[in-house]
């Protein structure tokens, strides 16, 4: 009778094995951020002087409310996180427009909603709903490419961005201008801090930090009219300091680039984000958007 026990033990491990139901997931490799050098493109935060700027409105916008058909409570949601969209070969931080084309159009296919990120932060924090298939998307720096190919890419899907501005690129070489800027905003995108210099955050003193944080932010609130929200640190840098000053700039989001989805409800200065890059096929872009472990 023993000898029939272990028997029929033995063959349950074997089928376990084989089926492959180990409850492990190895991690994986994700590739490495290649952004180009901005040194040559910087510019001079003085530029506002010559620019028409409006009266600061301090709001939050809450416009392109998507419908509550198939609605779900507060949940993480995939924050599409993006450089640029071009044609260059092995540049990873450079989507070719066919396949950032292509991306969109599986999205809306399978249902998906774009959401903005002043959606995401106050339906989270008060418990309200988002559509069943929420996403938002947001480009990081302020390439003019974001602009030029990809503001008509989403247009023609019926979606809309969130700009990630470092406030010395506008107006610089390869980077969007002020009235590009305030086109996309007036059309439903969001443009948000990125920094001044876009610098290692937790590489400098607390005054340096601060200027970075909260000029940018009053650059960009100046230069728009109203008030910027949402930040992203450059490169992922961040450490308990560099939130708290984040924190105390103003900002009620901030977004690193570590994988996963956006959960305010956990820690809303550490929000994951989905990194879409130029090798990544469409199996791979679906995976990243259907499984918040992916």
């Amino acid at each position: 009778m023993l000898k029939k026990i272990v028997s029929l033990l033995i063959i349950c491990l074997l089928i376990m094995g084989a089926s492959g139901c180990t409850g492990t997931k190895s991690p994986e490799k994700v590739p490495e951020d290649s952004l180009p050098s901005m040194s040559s493109h910087l510019i001079s935060e003085n530029q506002f002087a010559a620019t028409n700027s409006a009266d600061e409105t301090n709001r939050v916008s809450a416009n392109n409310t998507p419908g509550t058909s198939n609605v779900s409570r507060a949940q993480a949601v995939p924050v599409l996180y993006y450089h640029s969209v071009m044609q260059e070969t092995g540049n990873e931080v450079r989507m070719p427009p066919d396949q950032f084309d292509a991306q969109m159009a599986y999205l809306l296919a399978q249902g998906y909603q774009c959401i903005t990120l002043d959606q995401l932060y106050q339906t989270s924090a008060q418990e309200d709903i988002l559509p069943a298939k929420p996403f938002v998307i947001t480009f990081d720096d302020g390439y003019l490419d974001n602009y030029t190919i990809a503001y008509p890419i989403l247009k023609k899907y019926g979606f809309t961005a969130t700009i990630f501005m470092v406030s010395s690129y506008i107006n610089g070489e390869g980077f969007m201008s002020w009235s590009q800027l305030r086109e996309l905003d007036s059309n439903g995108w969001k443009i948000e801090g990125h920094t001044v210099n876009h610098p290692y955050l937790s590489k400098l003193d607390a005054v340096t930090m601060l200027n970075e944080l909260k000029s940018s932010k009053d650059f960009l609130e100046k230069g728009l009219g109203h008030t910027v929200n949402f930040f992203a640190y450059p490169y992922g840098d961040v450490n308990d300091r560099v939130a708290l000053a984040v924190k105390n700039s103003g900002y009620v989001m901030a977004f690193t680039t570590e994988r996963g989805w956006a959960d305010p409800r956990a820690n809303a200065w550490h929000l994951q984000r989905v990194y879409c890059f130029a090798s990544m096929g469409l199996n791979e872009f679906s995976r990243r958007i259907q499984n918040s472990n992916y």
